[in-house]
């Protein structure tokens, strides 16, 4: 990975934080801090492999994004920080270790049950990092094996039984380039579209809807 595509990864990212943070505030107010170096060296300890350098880049930029909270006024929990879509919300590094022991166990699963050939994804899962949670059982994660598909990102349905996975982008900067694209001009992403949302209260976060 040179220099040049992590500056294109930083200029995407920052043009989608950006429309975040004036068109989406309850969303750009979830976001963490950037995750300490100490602490991606424990991550990658953990994989036992190094991190995607774009998924390095983003984890820098915020460890992931908070749950939300409930509204001092009505209690009720405001729906900000799930603004990828499908709901998914970004991990962080506590998020990506518990996530990826579950990855790991489904994909020895997949290959206990042989119906799968070897170079397909649902028994590689151990090379695959998740970056992305949503609340259903899905996962959004990036593809760490060597060759032709490192630094893909896939959705893959886990809960609901959808192991092929679907592939979001061909890298993170890709990904948060269409999503800026997008958002900027209420386009389509796959066979999602952008549905901003402003509760009763004014908090505006983004969701997106399935494209009709």
């Amino acid at each position: 990975m040179t220099q040049t595509d992590l500056s294109a990864f930083e200029r995407e990212w920052t043009r989608f934080e950006s429309w975040l943070a004036a068109h989406s505030p309850a969303d750009h107010a979830m976001l963490r801090r950037p995750a300490e170096r100490e602490r991606l060296a424990a991550l990658e300890s953990r994989l036992g492999f190094g991190l995607h350098p774009e998924l390095t880049a983003l984890l820098r930029q915020h460890d992931g994004a908070g749950e939300p909270v409930a509204d001092p006024g009505s209690g009720r929990r405001l729906p900000a920080g799930a603004f990828l879509p499908s709901g998914h919300r970004l991990c962080g590094v506590d998020d990506i270790m518990t996530m990826y022991d579950v990855l790991v166990d489904v994909g020895e699963d997949n290959i206990d049950a042989d119906l799968w050939e070897d170079d397909e994804l649902a028994v590689n899962l151990h090379r695959c990092v998740p970056f992305a949670l949503p609340n259903d059982g899905g996962v959004a994660f990036v593809d760490h094996r060597p060759g032709p598909s490192y630094g893909h990102v896939y959705e893959m349905g886990i809960g609901s039984g959808d192991l092929d996975g679907t592939l979001w982008a061909t890298s993170l900067t890709q990904l948060f380039r269409t999503l800026a694209d997008a958002v900027e001009s209420d386009g389509p992403f796959l066979f999602y579209r952008p549905a901003p949302y402003e509760d009763g209260s004014g908090h505006r976060c983004l969701e997106w809807q399935i494209r009709t």
